[in-house]
């Protein structure tokens, strides 16, 4: 289907056939669903991955255009207003908040995709403070990630309402995703987490997406490349957020507790620190490397090869 007809009329882009911008039909509709309820003091979460766990599958294309189409909803559901663009995309999760407290109501922010040592940690603590001070502010969030499987069970199952998996089609090609719906992206997190499997769980549909982001494409990149610069410079500075501060006082802590690893403990020991099993994983053997004589290792799970079914 089209929408945002008189905003992209014949010849605003290669490869137009008719007024307007393409949309999944089944997308658009759940978009619809979720606008009509938001005025029930309803705050949203949906949340973008991509199970191949690679960049450039369009994730951010898809959740720009998911921002716009969703605006274009509200602003006629509603009778108003509300703008959508750059201003509405922030890089960290810190920036997330405050931006919250400068929009209008129903509006869309997107927490874009972004990597540091200190992601989850931060992001998590994130997302507690934004339904804890955020909630009554009635937002429609999407946060792009880089693994589902690593996001905290909390905002995976209860909170978020969708997530969609953004992923390449034959041949490296873009614009092909898969969407679950609250139900399903439940069944996919709990039944595939243990070995990061996508397959036990069937998307409520699938769907196709073009090319051309939801904002201004050159404001977007000024945006994001100012925003990587000014973090290579708080690194370069030494400069340490607090969940860097966090992770590295875990990290530490668990050194300590190396010679009590074991298949009994090591759940209890996860579950204390409050780490995933991947980082739990990932440290024990950075620390087992440089031990003489090293500390058994518990096999990781993770570490199997899943095969898409023929």
């Amino acid at each position: 289907m089209k929408y945002l007809i008189s905003k992209y009329p014949m010849g605003s882009f290669k490869g137009q056939k008719s007024p307007g911008k393409y949309m999944c039909e089944y997308l658009h509709e759940n978009l619809k669903v979720m606008a009509k309820a938001i005025s029930k003091d309803m705050t949203f979460l949906g949340i973008i991955f991509s199970s191949t766990l690679e960049v450039g599958t369009g994730k951010s294309v898809l959740t720009t255009q998911i921002g716009e189409a969703w605006t274009e909803i509200v602003n006629e559901m509603y009778g108003s207003n509300i703008p959508f663009n750059v201003d509405n995309i922030v890089w960290r999760p810190k920036d997330l908040i405050d931006r919250s407290f400068h929009v209008p109501k129903y509006s869309c922010i997107i927490l874009d995709e972004w990597e540091d040592s200190g992601y989850w940690s931060e992001l998590g603590m994130t997302l507690r403070q934004f339904f804890r001070k955020c909630r009554q502010l009635n937002l429609f969030m999407l946060c792009i990630i880089p693994n589902w499987f690593q996001l905290p069970l909390s905002y995976a199952v209860s909170r978020s309402a969708f997530a969609i998996d953004v992923k390449f089609g034959d041949g490296f090609s873009r614009g092909h995703f898969d969407f679950y719906g609250f139900n399903n992206k439940k069944d996919l997190y709990i039944k595939g987490k243990k070995f990061h499997n996508y397959y036990v769980a069937k998307p409520n549909f699938f769907g196709n997406f073009t090319d051309g982001y939801g904002v201004d494409e050159v404001e977007y990149r000024k945006r994001k490349l100012e925003d990587m610069e000014k973090w290579d410079k708080d690194e370069d500075k030494g400069v340490k957020s607090l969940p860097v501060i966090r992770k590295e006082a875990k990290a530490e802590i668990l050194k300590k507790l190396l010679p009590l690893i074991s298949e009994k403990n090591n759940r209890k020991i996860m579950a204390a620190l409050g780490i995933s099993e991947p980082t739990f994983y990932e440290w024990i053997k950075v620390e087992t490397i440089s031990n003489n004589p090293p500390v058994p290792l518990i096999p990781n799970p993770l570490t199997t090869i899943i095969n898409k079914p023929k």
